[in-house]
């Protein structure tokens, strides 16, 4: 597999991108995600596009349900999520972090999110692999946009808990 793919080492969280356009996504990067999940015990991304820099960008992403991913939102982008395995929940949230809507999503479930809308992913299965789609280029810090009380919740274990339990 990682003759096709090649790492990026200074993403966050474990990232591939593919080495050239054109390659097919197929159950054997599923395989890899998965085995890579069941050694590591960490998220796991693989780019279809081949450089932060692209205009548009897709990755299939594998996140655990352990995890508590901050409510963040994007000023000029929109973000489309398709369930591969598992399922997940999409969390829309108003400028003050009052819960707007919940969308479950299960397997070939597709979930648009709006523009400048506080959104997070909270996995309901063990783990969850999803398609995400958006608009390149990948702008660092200044590409999802925080608040304090997504900050505030993220540090705040029992917060995330009640959060869960609410929503799940």
């Amino acid at each position: 597999m990682k003759k096709f793919l090649k790492q990026d080492k200074k993403a966050k969280t474990t990232s591939f991108f593919f080495k050239k356009e054109g390659q097919i996504f197929n159950n054997k990067y599923i395989n890899f995600l998965e085995n890579y999940y069941k050694k590591e015990k960490k998220d796991i991304r693989i780019c279809l596009h081949t450089n932060t820099k692209a205009k548009h960008h897709d990755m299939i992403i594998l996140q655990q349900q352990k995890n508590f991913y901050t409510p963040h939102k994007h000023l000029r982008k929109g973000e489309t999520y398709h369930i591969i395995k598992g399922s997940m929940v999409c969390v829309l949230f108003d400028e003050k972090g009052k819960v707007k809507n919940v969308c479950k999503l299960k397997k070939n479930d597709i979930f648009r999110t709006p523009i400048n809308i506080f959104h997070t992913m909270l996995p309901i299965t063990k783990f969850v692999i999803y398609h995400e789609s958006k608009t390149g280029p990948f702008l660092k810090k200044n590409d999802s946009i925080l608040s304090r009380w997504s900050k505030q919740l993220t540090n705040n274990e029992r917060n995330i808990n009640r959060l869960k339990k609410k929503i799940l």
